[in-house]
């Protein structure tokens, strides 16, 4: 993710073709259940990304120091009719506690409705103990925010991961989705995270087969490659 945010900061005049007009009304929250609530909305204060469509944060919240804290989405990800957002954090606890994250954007119009929301979580732990659960929600009524319609949920597994889930919407539009990341670290801990969704049309029956194939022989490889 830290390339990806390179990449995107190269692009010349991205950020100044980007006009008042096109501004998202995405926004991140981080919260330990200790300390107030933290808000960033895009472009906004404590955003030190600096163009709209893109989060990143660095700070300290409780005995968690939140070294990358990025999230993504249209127009530097996806697009309105075909969404995709991500999350990637970068994070050390001194102690046991718990980290939500949560990041939501609207005006949605998925060219692919009903369809499919399509996530994936991976994760890696340098030391310590730690699981991450990761969710998705749609809101027909386009609210940022709102997690009204549960469509995936994967977790809690321990860290480290890799697992992908799907789940199936019909939803009015606009609509807005809201990715929530819960981080519980058992003790001390150092791990990055990465949770990303895209939305894709409902597949017919074969296609499903075979991508539950595919899945399982990658987390296969990935625990082999692990123990």
């Amino acid at each position: 993710m830290k390339n990806t945010i390179k990449v995107v900061l190269a692009v010349v005049g991205l950020a100044g073709s980007l006009d008042h007009v096109n501004a998202q009304n995405a926004q991140m929250t981080i919260y330990d259940g200790v300390n107030p609530l933290i808000t960033i909305f895009d472009n906004g204060p404590g955003d030190i990304l600096g163009m709209y469509g893109g989060i990143y944060v660095s700070t300290q919240v409780g005995v968690w120091n939140l070294t990358i804290s990025s999230a993504i989405t249209k127009p530097l990800f996806g697009s309105s009719t075909a969404p995709v957002m991500d999350i990637n954090v970068q994070a050390s606890s001194t102690a046991a506690g718990t980290l939500t994250y949560s990041f939501s954007d609207n005006n949605f119009t998925p060219a692919n409705n009903p369809g499919v929301v399509n996530a994936t979580l991976s994760g890696g732990l340098t030391y310590g103990s730690a699981t991450a659960q990761y969710r998705v929600y749609g809101d027909p009524n386009n609210l940022v925010g709102a997690t009204t319609v549960p469509l995936v949920n994967i977790g809690p597994n321990p860290l480290s991961t890799l697992q992908s889930s799907t789940g199936g919407f019909s939803l009015p539009q606009p609509l807005s989705f809201t990715q929530v990341i819960t981080l519980t670290a058992a003790q001390a801990s150092n791990f990055s995270i990465d949770a990303s969704f895209n939305v894709i049309a409902v597949p017919e029956p074969s296609s499903l087969v075979l991508a539950g194939l595919g899945g399982a022989a990658v987390l296969t490889l990935f625990r082999r490659r692990n123990n």
